[in-house]
């Protein structure tokens, strides 16, 4: 009768053991991801600390400073939920990657934000006011690689089928790069549908 319930007590053990050092594990994990993330959307930096944020943003969750820029982790809402974004900007207030790193969108929609490189690609190396351009504007109209004028805006062209998402990334590039640059940016932020 003893050695059953010795049995069961050492498995427990055991397992609790194996969740409390695989949980250590996934947290290292989820760092190291974040770390590769902000490099990517940063490139050159290695590494980055946490800037405090006190600002009166409210897209902007997190702010992480490198020697050659910041990473700015963004957060608005879009057409279903809220999406957020890593957002790098050199020191010189251009855009040098993004990668939407949640959001709820509809699925062929607005959920195309997370993987539709033309959208994206848009705000590269690009700094100054973005906006969501109107009908009839050609593809990429808005990748000048060059800083708009000061009180100009650079048009980026929508998702097909998903405006609300289109202007919600929109919101989450201009609040990074308006913290960089420490520009008042429009960010099209009004009510839903904005």
């Amino acid at each position: 009768m003893k050695k059953p319930i010795i049995a069961l007590i050492l498995a427990a053990a055991l397992l609790l053991g194996l969740c409390v050092g695989l949980d250590g594990l996934a947290v290292k994990n989820a760092e190291a991801y974040h770390l590769q993330l902000m490099q990517t959307v940063l490139p050159g930096a290695e590494e980055f600390t946490v800037e405090p944020y006190a600002g009166e943003d409210a897209n902007i969750r997190s702010v992480h400073k490198s020697d050659i820029g910041f990473v700015v982790e963004t957060s608005t809402y879009g057409y279903a939920g809220e999406i957020t974004m890593l957002i790098g900007v050199s020191n010189a207030g251009k855009v040098t990657g993004l990668v939407v790193t949640q959001a709820h969108e509809t699925i062929g929609l607005g959920g195309n934000a997370l993987t539709d490189h033309e959208f994206l690609a848009q705000f590269l190396n690009s700094a100054g006011a973005f906006e969501v351009a109107t009908s009839g504007a050609d593809a990429f109209s808005g990748a000048t690689g060059e800083a708009a004028p000061e009180g100009e805006t650079v048009a980026v062209d929508a998702i097909t089928g998903a405006t609300v998402t289109s202007k919600a990334v929109v919101r989450c590039v201009n609040s990074a790069v308006g913290f960089v640059t420490g520009a008042d940016v429009a960010t099209e932020a009004t009510s839903w549908g904005g």
